[in-house]
């Protein structure tokens, strides 16, 4: 009886075996794994090219302008001369223009003006002419030799600005004959008007009068 069983049971495993085998065999076969293949990877963008601002060029200094003259000291020697003894010879000269042709009158008479001189950017003019004495006894003469005088003006760009009050003595006679056209056009050898000074001869009186000058003209 047992050799019965032992039997049975040996029988029972080797169905179970032939089952399990055929249930492996009737199965879907296992689809090997493929690894997928890496996605390709986007290119890289191309680099932008940079635009380097070319540095700033420097602006080229404007030419310096030209220095004009040095301007003289008004309370120098060299102000006097360029100024203070220009003023009566180009007043006179400038009025004398009044007696060409004028009836010769005595030699002595005379008219003292007053006055201001200015200097603006060298360039000199006359205000405030008004008539401080005369002898003339002419008033259309010296109406007029006030009118030039009023007008004159000059430039020297040396002279400072500046404003003072001056005077000047006119005789027509005297002083001023040497701004007459006939001297100025005269081409002899010959002097004209009064005598050359003779060596250690006094010089004759100005015909003209500054601020610094008395008034005994």
């Amino acid at each position: 009886m047992a050799k019965w069983i032992t039997t049975l049971v040996g029988i029972a495993v080797v169905a179970l075996l032939l089952l399990l085998k055929h249930e492996l065999a009737s199965g879907d076969p296992v689809a090997p794994v493929i690894a997928a293949a890496p996605a390709p990877k986007a290119p890289a963008p191309a680099p932008v090219p940079v635009e380097v601002a070319p540095a700033p060029v420097a602006p080229t200094p404007a030419p310096k302008a030209p220095e004009g003259p040095q301007k003289i000291d008004p309370q120098s020697d060299a102000f006097f001369y360029k100024f203070d003894e220009v003023v009566p010879a180009k007043l006179t000269r400038a009025a004398a223009a009044c007696y060409e042709g004028h009836e010769h009158i005595h030699r002595n008479k005379k008219l003292k003006l007053g006055f201001k001189t200015q200097i603006v950017n060298g360039q000199v003019t006359v205000h405030d002419v008004r008539i401080l004495e005369s002898t003339l006894g002419d008033q259309a003469l010296e109406s007029c030799f006030v009118a030039k005088v009023q007008e004159a003006t000059w430039r020297d760009d040396e002279l400072p600005d500046w404003m003072q009050d001056d005077q000047l003595v006119i005789r027509p006679e005297r002083g001023m004959k040497k701004y007459m056209k006939e001297n100025l056009d005269y081409e002899g050898t010959d002097p004209i008007g009064p005598a050359l000074i003779s060596a250690g001869q006094a010089a004759p009186p100005s015909d003209s009068a500054t601020k610094s000058q008395s008034d005994e003209w």
